[in-house]
């Protein structure tokens, strides 16, 4: 811990640093003894969690000590993803460019893995109103940091081709066009060419990426393998390799010697030791925050040029085949070895630590899918990893407004404040509410992306310290937050659906009960209007019968005494007459008494329903010739008033198609019972007609049918072939009938 005290400045500045072979873990506090405000810083890279991106980062915080400055790491995300989208470097940019800040570090040669050029310029358009810092692409009226890949790239090429005696080279290309891949494959390939004019390297591509470099080699080693060197444009690009050659047992060194460029910290723990090219990482970060220092007035010294070259270094360990790292000391060899193995025991046990913390903090949070409770839980396990400050805020989903934010959860020291259901809102312009604390000089930004979806941001001081913590958090808080999100969506669905059956289910009540009442009223005025239909029948056949045939009998009897008067004169003709008039008024008489009998079926109530159908066929016979058969079966009764006459009517009508349109030689009704219904039939030979499945006959005769079965609430069916029909319905009997 280093305690600063500067007069001249007027502010107290305290610097806490840890670092290991591995990680650096940096916790910078910032106190103020006046009331001016920090400068506001951007870094704005792909990856807080690679080694390269990193350093760099923790080289800018190492100067950032110098000055009243407070540095945000604004991470995009991990490359691979962003070569299928772009989408999530857009989210970093574009919730730095709502931001407010006073200067700016872009790593970029990392972004110019994933966007073209004129991209990153037009993004960096955005903030043409501060000074920028851009490391790795050269950019118009933007301070531009890069390293020379020529003086380290020559020696390593020299190396491999003078002192190892290599022959047949792959050299691993970054993204293909990439400013800083393109110098360093130039610079080889030039070298190369030089030393080794019949040389015929093989260039291909594989984008910065481990596993890409490892899929690579695989295809080449499964295909035809003629390379006793690979030279790789990055150090993660040289690991995949070596991987992928080891395991298909190509020996490193022995037999193919592999190189990187960068130098990161892992470069030295890989087994063999990766022979690779230095970058000064760390003082590209002191560099950019040295010249934005000068730019924002808090420095002296300005830089001479727009650009600022930095040299590279050869660092010559295994993986080349120098057994001895380029040393000649076996003792120091065993020595480095030892330390090797020391710090990969401390890394896997690092490691697994990370997991195992992780997974507890996982597994707490995902117990619950309320939010709340999920924050809950996310600040316990932050205040476990030695987080001194984080903040979980959330963008409007449905606006899609990213101007305007909800602050959900805020740790600060051992302080925790959950705003829930609804967070605090406030402009992104300030990253919080009350802007960041001045006692913290570094933050971490995370975006938190779910799929295309911009959710919000995870923003926390860098006190974890393992750099691969943030990434995790960053998962873990977004598929949380979701699911807790799609929970609380469902459940207002569901309200919202439950609300609506009920309203649904009242209308549909009522509308039912409507509907019940309506039938109700329909089957009151069918059965009216089925009254009076009957009504009307028994009138109109009762005065035929009373009147009519009266009438007519009288006409008879006196055309009958007309004749025998007749008789006695000469007029023989007159007598005929009297005849015919006689035998046509009785022919007369006895059609209307058929014609009333079959509108008013006296016998129904008279002798019971079987001596009307009997009375019925009778008379049928009686004017149609003996073509009706009536068959029943003991015990057939109805005894209720409605039944029989509707059963009488269907008989009655079935009959009178049946010997008019039928053109039957043979009809029989069958009077059938059981237990439980009775049913009355009419089965003829006559010629047919169509019955279409499912539909009501068209006919009037047969709607009249239908409709006198549903009346008695009977089950009628109509069976018709060109060999005869058959007209049966079948009802229930009345209890106690």
């Amino acid at each position: 811990a280093v305690f600063a005290l500067s007069r001249n400045s007027g502010y107290e500045l305290i610097i806490a640093v840890k670092t290991s072979i591995i990680s650096l873990n940096v916790g910078y506090t910032l106190n103020y003894m006046g009331t001016a405000e920090p400068k506001r810083i951007g870094f704005l890279a792909t990856q807080f969690d690679e080694y390269y991106q990193n350093l760099v980062f923790h080289g800018a915080l190492e100067e950032a000590r110098r000055y009243p400055v407070q540095l945000i790491f604004y991470e995009g995300s991990n490359t691979e993803t962003l070569t299928k989208s772009g989408a999530l470097d857009d989210t970093a940019f574009n919730l730095a460019a709502k931001t407010r800040l006073d200067g700016l570090i872009v790593m970029t040669n990392t972004m110019g893995s994933s966007f073209s050029r004129e991209r990153i310029a037009g993004y960096l358009a955005s903030f043409s109103h501060m000074p920028i810092v851009s490391i790795g692409l050269e950019f118009d009226n933007v301070y531009t940091l890069r390293p020379k890949a020529g003086c380290g790239m020559v020696q390593l090429t020299s190396h491999l081709v003078e002192v190892h005696h290599r022959r047949r080279f792959l050299f691993l290309a970054g993204p293909e066009g990439h400013p800083e891949s393109e110098a360093r494959k130039s610079e080889f390939l030039h070298t190369l060419s030089e030393l080794l004019p019949e040389a015929e390297p093989v260039i291909l591509y594989a984008d910065f990426l481990e596993e890409r470099a490892y899929e690579t080699t695989i295809a080449l080693i499964e295909g035809h393998w003629n390379f006793d060197a690979v030279v790789a444009a990055n150090d993660q690009m040289a690991f995949g390799s070596i991987r992928a050659l080891e395991e298909h047992g190509i020996r490193v060194p022995a037999q193919v010697s592999v190189t990187g460029f960068d130098d990161i910290p892992y470069s030295v723990l890989s087994i063999p030791a990766l022979t690779t090219i230095h970058q000064p990482t760390s003082e590209l970060g002191r560099r950019a925050i040295g010249y934005l220092a000068t730019e924002l007035g808090l420095g002296s010294s300005e830089p001479t040029s727009m650009v600022a070259d930095l040299s590279t270094s050869f660092v010559i360990r295994q993986s080349c085949g120098c057994m001895n790292g380029g040393t000649g000391d076996a003792a120091s060899t065993v020595d480095q070895l030892q330390m090797r193995l020391r710090n990969l025991f401390s890394l896997q046990v690092g490691e697994r630590s990370r997991s195992a913390f992780l997974r507890r903090i996982e597994a707490a949070v995902v117990r619950t899918f309320k939010l709340e409770e999920i924050l809950v839980e996310l600040s316990h396990g932050l205040k476990r990893l030695g987080i001194r400050f984080a903040a979980v805020v959330m963008v409007d989903e449905r606006r899609k407004n990213t101007s305007r934010a909800s602050l959900f959860m805020l740790l600060n020291g051992e302080e925790v404040q959950i705003f829930t259901p609804n967070g605090q809102q406030f402009s992104t312009r300030s990253l919080l509410p009350q802007g960041l604390p001045k006692d913290f000089q570094a933050y971490v930004c995370e975006s938190l992306q779910f799929g295309s979806e911009q959710m919000g941001y995870f923003i926390c001081t860098p006190d974890a310290k393992d750099m691969h913590v943030y990434a995790s958090l960053r998962d873990l808080i977004t598929t949380s937050m979701k699911g807790a999100l799609i929970m609380s969506l469902e459940k207002d669905r569901e309200l919202i659906l439950q609300r609506e059956v009920h309203e649904r289910t009242g209308e549909l009540v009522a509308a039912n009960k409507q509907l019940k009442r309506e039938i109700a009223q329909r089957k009151e005025l069918e059965q009216e209007l089925l009254e009076v239909s009957n009504n009307i029948m028994t009138r109109i056949g009762q005065d035929i019968h009373d009147d009519l045939c009266q009438d007519l009998a009288a006409l008879g009897m006196l055309a009958a005494t007309l004749e025998s008067a007749l008789k006695k004169t000469e007029l023989a003709g007159a007598r005929q007459l009297a005849k015919n008039i006689s035998e046509s008024a009785l022919k007369s008489a006895y059609t209307a008494k058929q014609i009333a009998r079959d509108l008013f079926p006296s016998d129904l109530q008279d002798n019971g329903f079987v001596a009307s159908v009997m009375q019925l066929v009778k008379s049928k016979n009686v004017t149609d010739g003996n073509m009706v058969t009536l068959e029943i079966q003991p015990g057939f009764h109805i005894d209720d008033k409605q039944q029989a006459i509707q059963l009488y009517r269907i008989i009655q009508e079935a009959l009178n198609n049946a010997l008019k349109h039928a053109k039957a030689t043979r009809i029989t009704v069958n009077l059938l019972h059981d237990e439980q219904s009775a049913t009355v039939e009419v089965v003829d030979d006559g010629v047919g007609f169509e019955v279409k499945k499912g539909r009501t006959a068209s006919g009037m005769g047969m709607k009249i049918l239908t409709y006198r079965a549903n009346l008695i609430g009977g089950d009628l069916h109509i069976a018709s072939s060109p060999s005869g029909t058959v007209v049966s319905c079948r009802v229930s009997l009345q209890e106690g009938a």
